[in-house]
């Protein structure tokens, strides 16, 4: 069997929820070619899923070291996060959002740590960056809400709302001017395509803002970049 085709069968195997025997696979892999950013990403995810959480910050460090990637130094600040290490999650994120700022999710998952760690105010700010730079993002605007909730804020929290169900449904807003249609979610892929030392594209599929509604642990989740590895991050609320 060639590199290529363990990847498959490695992915295949986290898919079937067989982490170990993944591990197993990029680990043999990983002897062969240890500089292997996809294998390192793959690994680093079976990781997390498996609570292994302080080695998939070390496969992060090496993606990073190799790349500089901003979408893998936001994984890593996930990482970090799910580890217990905020300031270090903290740090990854102002560094992912210093190096790519015109892209809408460092905000949004800045703001979502921010939000987790009692910085209110922070996060309605990367909340509203991130709409400016992407107004057409029902789940900042629902998570946006869930924070104005919180502060007491039932007004803008109702008008965040109300936006945020307009742009799901792919309808005018009453309180916005016309929007476009939100698509279908793509499927997201497990083999990253990782950049070297270049602010990551704005290009990007719409998810279903339902599959997000009133849970604040998917809002994190870019549309394009890291929606797989979110879904886990979801589950643990479910635990």
């Amino acid at each position: 069997m060639n590199q290529e085709d363990s990847l498959a069968k490695g992915i295949q195997l986290c898919k079937e929820e067989k982490y170990e025997e993944a591990i197993g696979l990029f680990n043999n892999l990983l002897i062969e070619t240890p500089e292997n950013t996809n294998v390192l990403y793959n690994r680093a995810k079976a990781y997390s899923r498996t609570g292994k959480f302080k080695q998939a910050v070390s496969d992060f460090d090496k993606i990073v070291e190799l790349t500089n990637s901003p979408s893998m130094i936001s994984e890593r600040a996930l990482a970090h996060f799910l580890n217990q290490n905020t300031e270090a999650a903290m740090k990854d994120l102002d560094l992912a959002a210093e190096l790519d700022p015109e892209n809408p999710y460092r905000y949004s998952s800045r703001a979502f740590i921010k939000d987790r760690l009692g910085d209110l105010e922070g996060a309605i700010k990367d909340y509203n960056k991130a709409i400016e730079l992407d107004p057409d993002d029902a789940i900042s605007y629902n998570n946006k809400g869930l924070v104005e909730e919180k502060l007491g804020r039932k007004e803008a929290a109702k008008k965040s709302f109300t936006k945020a169900d307009h742009l799901a449904d792919g309808k005018p807003s009453a309180i916005d001017a016309p929007t476009k249609q939100v698509s279908q979610p793509k499927t997201p892929e497990n083999k990253p395509t990782i950049k070297s030392n270049k602010a990551d594209s704005k290009s990007k599929p719409k998810m279903k803002f339902t599959d997000f509604l009133n849970t604040t642990k998917s809002i994190i989740s870019d549309k394009k970049e890291r929606a797989d590895f979110f879904d886990f991050i979801r589950s643990l609320g479910k635990k």
